[in-house]
């Protein structure tokens, strides 16, 4: 299984039920109203393409192009795709996210992870071509940079699993420095 297609999480199916409960009640004619999880599963179904026995069924990123498509379809906002590169505004914060997990760094600031944050480790493991099961065995291994502790949620576990993670990618020939920065190439000035 590609990392892309990995099931969805428990929050998107509570999501999903939640979005199209509220949908429901505003957009569908009462002609269609009835049993509400056939008429729920038909519509999930006819989006992606493909039928559905439950919201269960369906993988992380058709989750997340539902609800993208609830949240269109009630002008509700539609969250941006991570940026694993993001620049942090305030200096504190920054200084904790590039210094967090250093074993020379010795700090009593705790910040939890954010989506940013997960999808550095995310561009990582489609770069190794490691699955969602390969990553989380690897995570509960001995040679894990979390001592096989398998949940990752401060930044400072973050980067102890990034910088792993780039030495890998490193090793590998796959690494390759930030793609959302453009090198400009300059050529000297023409003498006159």
């Amino acid at each position: 299984m590609n990392f892309d297609e990995r099931p969805c999480s428990r929050e998107q199916v509570i999501a999903l039920q939640a979005l199209y409960a509220q949908w429901e009640r505003h957009s569908l004619p009462a002609s269609e109203a009835g049993d509400h999880r056939d008429v729920r599963l038909k519509w999930a179904s006819d989006i992606v393409g493909r039928a559905l026995g439950s919201f269960s069924d369906l993988s992380h990123s058709e989750a997340r192009e539902l609800i993208d498509k609830l949240k269109g379809s009630m002008r509700q906002l539609i969250t941006e795709k991570p940026n694993p590169w993001r620049h942090v505004r305030s200096r504190d914060r920054a200084h904790a996210a590039g210094t967090a997990g250093r074993a020379d760094e010795d700090s009593s600031f705790v910040q939890l992870a954010n989506a940013d944050d997960f999808s550095r480790i995310h561009v990582a493991l489609q770069r190794l071509g490691w699955t969602a099961e390969r990553y989380e065995a690897w995570l509960s291994s001995k040679s894990s940079p979390l001592a096989g502790k398998n949940q990752v949620r401060t930044v400072a576990e973050v980067n102890k699993v990034w910088w792993a993670l780039k030495k890998m990618l490193k090793r590998s020939g796959n690494w390759r420095p930030d793609t959302q920065k453009k090198r400009i190439r300059r050529t000297p000035a023409a003498s006159i």
